[in-house]
């Protein structure tokens, strides 16, 4: 019946709908300037009821890596899932839609905890999660097992067959990250430390990931563990209580990879490279090593600074380093005096060259001091939860947060922070963000973006919750409304790489559009500013609803020009017309051709279109180059994230900035699916609908409501016959059509009141009690309302009573006073004498 169902919406694509929609969105007619707050199209990639955090991104968009503790896989098995909500690390891929679980392990429990609950063998096939098994009590936990901090090689080399190998690089204490199953031994008890693991994907080719085609799949779990560092713990695992979370020493972390995926750089407080410079001391150091080699070389040398009582006064740090694309380059914090220049011992980033053995000409960049006891860090470069990038990728410029007025002149400190930017070659700070008028801002997390064919880049991506206008100075007061951001949400900001002798002065962008919460961790970027990922745990249109963290992509693609326009909308099972906010301007003509005979002179319309509901576009320009449609197969809530892809043949559409998915695209046509997170309006309010045609943006209005019912037709129009199965008898293989019996045989020999199931969009998520089907002139209550697996199409249950009226008879679907077509253009069915 889907495919049946499919094949209808495939034929719509070729047909123009009669001339009874009201049309919106006129815009101009001129080439688009390039605007400060751009079209955001993003859509939810992860949705479980626990966090899951973005890693980092490869350099073309395609992958994002993933830390989270939910059953987030789409490739999920009864062997490989994560019901137990361990730490694991997974592999998004844009192109194919499917999240891959690269770890699979489970913490070792006290032989007396309650196992946990065996995982389902197969995925929901509902939107909403599937409730999973509670994790493991960490009063049970006798050895936590966690995978952490990935981070991806941006852009490895193509090879003789045209396709890259990528690395992520991470930190696990699993015996084997690969497989695990939680089986306790000594050696585990007495060790069980974070070490530095390094997963190579399968090699994969470069796809256009504008196309959404469906492209072949490759299982990317296939791909090969390598251990990198192996030591000794500094401490051994502590069980977990009712009082204390399980303990593991975190000794190998923070690592990052080149772009080739080569040279890693981590932070360790084992003794890697041991002599008279080493590290027995066990402070946190810089280490640098060759993939594939046992050999590690050691970047500092530091030591904690004691009293001459033996007390500790200041514990030295080194963190976060940082590789250019080839590993020449190295970033990182210390709060060290590494070259006789910081006897104070502030936090401050040095630079450091690598030529693949010896690591040479170390110097400071920063020279700043706290300017009273109680100041916080002067300098923020801290790596934080996810990847924290703030090095370019050619090793030229430097990305991060300080009070320093001057970050070079060890002298006075503001009260808040700013991002600046530091030029390695010129040896030069520029400020790149205006400090907070007053109170402060949240860290901005830095990081680069819109890089040219030698890996330099031209912008710097940041976070702040700041509302200056696009020229970096403030709007005055009771003029908060101009600004880029006037609610103060925390928002992803773009601003051209500033000159030295500047102020800060952009122009800015704000990226995103976030009317509540924060972004939870900094921007992955990708080559450029058109393809973002980003955690955040509020409700973005994809379906959110219990606010855990989630990951999220964030397509911005070029706005080149914007015609006079207008658009049509329709309801996608039977094409009613929707009521649009606006009216065309007179002379802009809707899309009209020969329009269907009605019998009733006011036409039905409906009032907007309901969250997760098909839906048809059409307009007065073209909206696609040529044709593109998803195969059945690859529309999916539970086996692709997300369900429909957001691109097709160059083509977006948005509602509130919500990313719509995609079942086909024409030049004359969009068939797509409702945002299922988007919260229905109320009163006049209405949200924007923006269609990106390979640069050319046409805009419109349409008003979101809980439900608007449609039933499928053989029509595709007003009439026809309704799509509705006997589905009495259980397990009937394919779709039992009318002429329908009051009662049937439910298998057994029994005849029993018919169930049908009524085929239809619009109703998902509303409560099956709430609606009523009405056969002829008989009103029967539903008793299920299922949310299929396929976006936009919902089943009806109802049950046959014995005085249901008989013959051939409309058919009409209610929530409350909203219908599908009402009795003189319903669809029919035939109930038998």
């Amino acid at each position: 019946m889907v495919r049946l169902l499919l094949a209808f919406l495939c034929a719509m694509t070729a047909l123009w709908i009669a001339a009874s929609a009201i049309s919106s969105g006129q815009t101009s007619a001129s080439p688009a300037v390039a605007s400060a707050t751009p079209d955001p199209f993003v859509a939810q990639v992860t949705n479980s009821g626990r966090n899951s955090f973005a890693g980092d991104m490869s350099a073309n968009g395609r992958f994002v890596v993933i830390e989270s503790q939910g059953d987030i896989a789409t490739e999920k098995t009864s062997t490989r899932n994560n019901t137990d909500g361990n730490l694991e690390i997974f592999l998004y891929d844009y192109a194919q839609r499917r999240i891959f679980q690269l770890t699979n392990t489970r913490a070792v429990v006290n032989p007396t905890a309650t196992p946990s609950p065996s995982p389902s063998p197969s995925p929901s096939a509902s939107p909403t999660p599937t409730p999973t098994a509670t994790p493991i009590d960490n009063a049970n936990v006798k050895v936590q097992i966690s995978n952490t901090r990935p981070e991806i090689s941006l852009e490895p080399a193509l090879d003789g067959s045209n396709k890259r190998t990528y690395r992520i690089v991470f930190s696990s204490n699993a015996p084997s990250p690969a497989n695990f199953d939680g089986t306790d031994s000594a050696a585990l008890d007495a060790d069980a430390n974070e070490e530095v693991w390094v997963y190579q994907m399968p090699p994969v080719s470069d796809v256009d990931l504008t196309s959404g085609a469906e492209i072949p799949f490759q299982d990317l779990t296939q791909g090969t563990f390598t251990q990198v560092t192996n030591t000794t713990a500094s401490r051994a695992p502590t069980a977990g209580s009712t009082t204390q979370s399980p303990f593991i020493a975190d000794d190998n972390r923070e690592a990052t990879i080149s772009d080739d995926g080569q040279i890693i750089a981590f932070v360790s407080v084992r003794d890697l490279a041991p002599g008279p410079n080493g590290n027995a001391d066990g402070n946190p150091e810089i280490y640098l090593n060759n993939f594939g080699s046992s050999t590690f070389v050691q970047v500092t040398n530091t030591k904690d600074v004691f009293d001459s009582s033996g007390r500790l006064t200041n514990p030295i740090f080194n963190g976060n380093p940082c590789l250019s694309k080839d590993g020449s380059v190295l970033a990182f914090v210390s709060n060290a005096d590494l070259v006789a220049a910081n006897s104070d011992l502030n936090a401050e980033i040095y630079v450091a060259n690598f030529n693949g053995s010896t690591v040479s000409n170390l110097r400071q960049a920063t020279k700043t001091k706290a300017t009273n006891a109680n100041e916080a860090t002067t300098n923020i470069f801290l790596h934080g939860s996810g990847a924290a990038r703030r090095l370019s990728r050619n090793g030229r410029f430097i990305a991060f947060n300080s009070l320093a007025n001057d970050p070079k002149a060890n002298g006075t400190n503001a009260t808040s922070y700013a991002v600046f930017v530091y030029d390695v070659v010129a040896d030069t700070f520029a400020q790149v963000e205006p400090r907070a008028p007053s109170g402060g801002d949240v860290v901005g997390f830095p990081t680069f973006t819109d890089y040219d064919s030698s890996a330099s880049p031209a912008s710097v991506v940041f976070t702040s919750i700041l509302n200056f206008l696009p020229d970096g100075t403030f709007p005055a007061t009771g003029q908060e409304s101009t600004g880029l951001n006037p609610q103060t949400s925390s928002q992803i900001f773009l601003a051209p790489i500033p000159s030295p002798s500047a102020s800060p002065s952009g122009p800015f962008t704000r990226i995103t559009n976030i009317t509540a919460g924060a972004v939870a961790l900094p921007a992955m970027t990708s080559n450029t500013r058109g393809r973002m990922a980003f955690s955040f745990f509020g409700e973005l249109g994809g379906g959110n609803t219990d606010f855990s963290n989630e990951v999220f992509y964030h397509l911005s693609p070029n706005n080149t020009s914007e015609p006079a326009a207008s658009i049509s909308i329709f309801t996608g099972a039977s094409l009613i017309p929707v009521t649009l906010p606006i009216a065309s301007p007179s002379g802009s003509p809707s899309p009209s051709p020969s329009p269907s005979p009605s019998p009733s002179a006011t036409p039905f319309v409906a009032a907007g279109l309901a969250p997760g509901e098909l839906g048809v576009l059409q307009a007065t320009v073209p909206l696609a180059p040529s044709s593109a449609q998803v195969s059945n197969n690859s529309a999916s809530y539970s086996a692709r994230a997300p369900a429909l892809p957001i691109e097709l043949n160059g083509v977006s559409m948005s509602i509130n900035g919500a990313a719509c998915g995609l079942y086909s695209v024409s030049p004359t046509q969009i068939n797509f699916v409702v945002p299922i997170g988007l919260a229905p309006n109320s009163g006049t309010a209405s949200y924007p609908v923006v269609i990106n045609n390979n640069g050319t943006v046409i805009r419109g209005l349409l008003v979101i409501v809980a439900a608007q019912p449609d039933i499928f037709t053989t029509s595709n129009g007003p009439g026809g016959r309704a799509v509705v199965c006997n589905v009495t008898k259980p397990n009937n293989m394919g779709c039992v059509g009318e002429p329908f019996s009051v009662t049937t045989d439910d298998g057994t020999g029994t005849l029993v009141p018919t169930v049908l199931e009524v085929h239809l969009t619009g109703v998902r998520g509303t409560t099956a009690s709430s609606i009523n089907v009405t056969i002829g002139t008989t009103v029967i209550v539903a008793s299920k309302n299922v949310s299929t697996d396929l976006p936009g199409f919902d089943q009806v249950t109802i049950t046959l009573p014995s005085t249901v009226d008989r013959g051939d008879l409309p058919i009409v679907v209610a929530v409350g006073t909203v219908t599908s077509r009402p009795a003189a253009t319903a669809p029919h069915v035939t109930i038998s004498p």
